[in-house]
């Protein structure tokens, strides 16, 4: 009996002794992972905090991440001078990674075929209802003068920009709003605007 008791104990001994052993080897498993991760990540650019719509990006908008390079999204830059100064077309939360699709001037902003319009509508604090994506019908002066309705119809916001500053009476004008349009129809709206303010209508 006395034999069988400790064979008993030195099993029991010997079980914690191997579950540590193994506990061990499992943490240095996942810290040699998390290492091979680290080693294989490239730097890309992310908001150091939230970045509204149709703001400039600045410097200390900016911060450097290393990513594992299978989550980086094509197009991706490295360098943040690349991208100070240029504005942004939507909101882009804090740590996002920052991409060309996400700024002004890409490419990709606009379909084929069309053509980025720059605008601004009458009613300033209506404007407050856009985001880029929404889609809208403009209105304004008929061909003409003659009468008033939609000069270009189910057209998207591709960025709202802020209202530039400088002078005591400027928080009254209303922002810029960059459209997508067919050139026919930037022409009827630039027609249009040219006669009276623009308005729009929510899709």
């Amino acid at each position: 009996m006395h034999l069988f008791d400790s064979l008993r104990r030195a099993f029991r001994w010997r079980r914690r002794t191997f579950a540590a052993v193994l506990a061990g080897l499992a943490v240095l498993a996942g810290l040699n992972a998390v290492t091979a991760r680290s080693g294989d990540g490239v730097p890309v650019i992310v908001a150091a905090r939230t970045v509204a719509a149709g703001s400039t990006l600045a410097a200390s908008d900016l911060v450097v991440a290393t990513m594992p390079v299978e989550l980086v999204p094509e197009g991706a830059p490295a360098d943040p001078s690349s991208l100070v100064g240029r504005t942004v077309v939507v909101e882009v939360p804090a740590r996002a990674v920052v991409t060309p699709s996400l700024l002004l001037g890409d490419p990709s902003q606009v379909g084929v075929g069309k053509v980025a319009l720059p605008v601004r509508f009458g009613e300033a604090a209506s404007v407050a209802l856009l985001r880029p994506g929404v889609r809208l019908d403009v209105l304004g002066a008929a061909e003409g003068g003659a009468g008033f309705g939609v000069v270009a119809s189910d057209v998207r916001v591709v960025a709202v920009a802020s209202a530039a500053g400088g002078g005591p009476l400027d928080n009254q004008d209303s922002p810029v709003i960059l459209l997508e349009v067919s050139p026919d129809e930037a022409s009827r709206v630039a027609a249009s605007a040219s006669v009276s303010a623009l308005s729009f209508a929510l899709r």
